[in-house]
């Protein structure tokens, strides 16, 4: 064999490594890629931290309890307790960087209390709510092995499913009390973290914020000495909730 031959024969070799090398990062590559697509779901704990603004009732119908409370400067308001709750949800990676996700879980039911003019009755009504949010995230890259940040954006829908009034609630409203929350939308926003354990399963926390209003309406069923009266309150809640999750997630 020739000088040239051997030379020739060298570098061949050397193009042969070196796009065996190249196959080799790509297939890598792609197999990376193809864990960070597709579908997953996840399960875990929620904390949903009520943060109510200040707000108070208002009638048309006074009765002279309500009277009296204005007289004296003061109102009726409405406090909400925080809760935990088991949550769970279903996300779809479109590619490393991206994906959508709907966050639900099981119904938690608050505990209401008054506040200033009928703080002393305490627990005044329980209320049920499905909060169900649909986000789209953006994943960052790894900023520790296995741990990527995130962030989403997106829109919440809660409705209020079960609500009723305590004794309590009845006695500070002046009777037999029902009680309705009118449904919200509003926009969530979260950030949060995922540690891969492996291809398919990972550990997922968040701080999620949403935006939600209801008005509350009581209609009571009261005497004021002239007779039986329907007396109508209404109320316009902002609940500012925090809610915070850990979950274990499991990629298909």
């Amino acid at each position: 064999m020739s000088h040239f031959d051997k030379k020739t024969s060298h570098a061949l070799r050397l193009v042969a490594v070196a796009a065996t090398l190249g196959l080799a990062g790509l297939t890598v590559h792609a197999e990376e890629e193809s864990s960070l697509k597709g579908w997953s779901v996840y399960l875990g704990g929620a904390y949903i931290h009520v943060n109510v603004a200040p707000n108070h009732f208002t009638t048309s119908t006074p009765t002279p309890v309500d009277e009296a409370q204005a007289a004296h400067g003061t109102t009726a308001g409405l406090a909400v307790d925080d809760k935990a709750t088991v949550g769970f949800g279903v996300a779809y990676r479109f590619n490393p960087k991206w994906s959508a996700e709907l966050a639900l879980g099981i119904p938690p039911e608050h505990s209401v209390t008054g506040t200033d003019a009928i703080q002393s009755f305490g627990q005044v009504a329980l209320v049920k709510q499905a909060p169900p949010t649909a986000f789209l995230n953006y994943h960052f890259d790894e900023v520790l092995p296995g741990f990527s940040p995130f962030v989403g954006l997106g829109i919440n829908y809660t409705k209020f499913i079960r609500t009723r009034s305590t004794q309590a609630g009845d006695a500070a409203s002046g009777g037999p009390t029902k009680i309705k929350l009118s449904p919200s939308w509003g926009l969530a926003g979260h950030v949060g973290g995922t540690y891969q354990i492996d291809d398919h399963w990972s550990v997922v926390g968040t701080v999620a914020y949403v935006d939600v209003r209801s008005t509350v309406t009581n209609t009571t069923e009261t005497n004021t000495g002239d007779g039986p009266v329907t007396v109508i309150r209404q109320d316009k809640l902002n609940f500012r909730p925090l809610t915070y999750t850990l979950s274990v997630g499991y990629a298909f």
